[in-house]
């Protein structure tokens, strides 16, 4: 839970999401990771665990010439449309969820705010202000 802190535990996952279609097939990312914050003039020990979901913004061209094998990228849109329109459709959802986290570290310009680019759903945002690593750092959260 996310009051407690477990010491044994630090789990690490990478997630492909395949998605295929009769007209194309490409996949998404998810994994965890963390948010650094300052305390006191250096960054704290612990950082805010988060998950990333993401989407390349390029596809890779394989290319060969005169000179030889080469590669390039073009704009991912252009060759897969509807995975992207279905990754734009997730993202779209999760903005109407959730709000971006702002937070306030202790740090050697007072309660300085951090906007990191992270979005936190209203349960998951009070649960994390309750949480042990907001009072060992005496983090407060804004805009509950």
């Amino acid at each position: 839970m996310a009051g407690e802190k477990r010491d044994d535990i630090h789990p690490f996952f990478v997630y492909s999401i395949s998605i295929a279609s009769d007209q194309e097939s490409a996949g998404f990312f998810v994994r965890n990771e963390g948010v650094s914050f300052p305390y006191y003039g250096q960054w704290a020990e612990d950082e805010l665990p988060c998950i990333l979901l993401s989407f390349p913004k390029g596809f890779q061209i394989n290319l060969e010439d005169e000179k030889g094998k080469y590669y390039i990228y073009e704009d991912i849109r252009e060759h897969k449309p509807l995975t992207y329109a279905f990754f734009d459709e997730i993202r779209d959802s999760i903005k109407k969820m959730t709000k971006p986290l702002r937070f306030s570290a202790q740090d050697a310009d007072a309660m300085k705010e951090q906007k990191p680019s992270v979005r936190i759903s209203h349960d998951a945002m009070h649960e994390l202000s309750q949480s042990w690593i907001f009072s060992k750092y005496g983090l407060v959260i804004h805009g509950k």
